[in-house]
């Protein structure tokens, strides 16, 4: 969000809620008390903004990475809308799947707990140090918790899309 956006959701609680705005823990924002639900989605989408999310979207979380975070390893907010947009493109899933991207060790995103957790990393790959990611899956919460697997430690962050798409691909057989 930036702040023409996050100026733009202000004035649409004010307008169409009682004023407040929420945050969730997955980091989803909400108006709370919308008295007119169509006219609050439209004032978003002239935001660029939806309450709408596929499948892939809806789980997407990621701290604020090597962006903001001088712990981060990887860029964790590109990166996810990036893997995101790759997968939308190639493959449609029926139930909400949590990627979590977290971007060191601290693991603001919970990359443990996700069914995909990736984990900020430096890949070596000869002489250069690439940014990447360390893949776990298998992680939950609730009733389903447990910690996730690593199953492929240090994949560079452009072959982390089409190594997800051919998990997801062999998951949903």
């Amino acid at each position: 969000l930036d702040a023409d956006q996050l100026r733009g959701l202000a004035g649409i609680a004010q307008h169409y809620g009682d004023g407040e705005l929420r945050l969730t823990v997955w980091q989803n924002l909400l108006i709370p008390c919308v008295t007119d639900v169509e006219g609050a989605q439209d004032a978003l989408a002239a935001l660029g903004l939806t309450t709408e999310a596929n499948s892939l979207r809806a789980g997407l979380v990621a701290c604020t990475g090597a962006a903001d975070c001088k712990f981060g390893a990887a860029d964790t907010k590109r990166n996810g809308m990036e893997i995101v947009a790759f997968l939308e493109q190639r493959i449609t899933l029926d139930a909400p799947l949590n990627i979590h991207l977290t971007g060191c060790h601290h693991s603001c995103a919970q990359h443990y707990i996700a069914e995909i957790g990736l984990l900020g990393a430096k890949v070596e790959q000869g002489e250069d140090v690439l940014p990447g990611y360390d893949i776990h899956l298998g992680g939950g919460a609730a009733r389903e918790a447990r910690i996730g697997r690593l199953i492929r430690p240090r994949v560079p962050e452009d072959a982390v899309a089409p190594l997800l798409l051919n998990i997801l691909r062999h998951w949903r057989t």
